[in-house]
């Protein structure tokens, strides 16, 4: 009996987790302001128009990822936290795989920051509190976790946890977006428009994903 309950737990877990993988939300079309002027990184501010997509709710996890790549391996208890240490390659791979893709970088800033110009997900205003590394890139915790760290659209962790890959790129480099980079611990870092360049086959401890369709 205790063996038969084992089991359905395992099936339920495996259910969830699957779930969680696949739960997406869809951005609706129409005009965003992307970039700031007063980031050299990300000047000119600008309208773009998108047309509808659709974007995960949440970063890809570990066990999300184990689940496509048996060969990923991640420290016990570590399941639910967003994966990390994968190349562009891999992400854009396992994206292929769930029959979804990778966002642009442009998707990616209009689910963070909707249709108001926002400087984070959830408004502009950084948190009062500073930065704890509990919310940043090399110290995880499970995915969703941190309620405030929501934009208005319902997407989560795009401020406050790893830098995310994007399909886009320039000068040969991939932009990735998001995050709070754990050696500066200041949301500063962590804006809407804020996007940095790394190298296609880079492995960074604090750099994951998310998927779109």
């Amino acid at each position: 009996m205790k063996f038969l309950g084992f089991v359905l737990f395992i099936i339920l877990f495996s259910i969830t987790t699957y779930s969680k993988a696949s739960e997406m939300i869809e951005i609706p079309a129409g005009e965003f302001v992307m970039g700031d002027d007063d980031d050299r990184y990300a000047t000119p501010q600008h309208k773009m128009r998108l047309d509808s997509f659709s974007i995960d709710l949440y970063e890809v996890t570990n066990e999300n990822f184990a689940q496509q790549f048996s060969q990923h391996i991640f420290w016990k208890g570590a399941g639910p936290h967003p994966v990390s240490d994968i190349t562009w390659q891999e992400a854009n791979s396992y994206c292929l795989k769930m029959g979804k893709r990778l966002p642009s970088e442009s998707e990616w800033e209009k689910a963070a920051r909707g249709d108001d110009a926002r400087l984070y997900p959830w408004g502009n205003k950084p948190p009062r509190k500073k930065a704890h590394p509990f919310y940043s890139g090399l110290i995880k915790r499970r995915v969703g976790l941190n309620k405030k760290d929501t934009s208005p659209y319902g997407v989560h962790d795009m401020a406050g946890s790893v830098w995310e890959w994007t399909a886009s790129e320039v000068e040969g480099k991939k932009i990735t977006r998001g995050g709070l980079w754990n050696f500066h611990l200041e949301y500063e870092f962590s804006k809407t428009f804020d996007r940095s360049r790394v190298s296609a086959s880079n492995r960074l401890p604090f750099l994951g994903f998310r998927c779109a369709r």
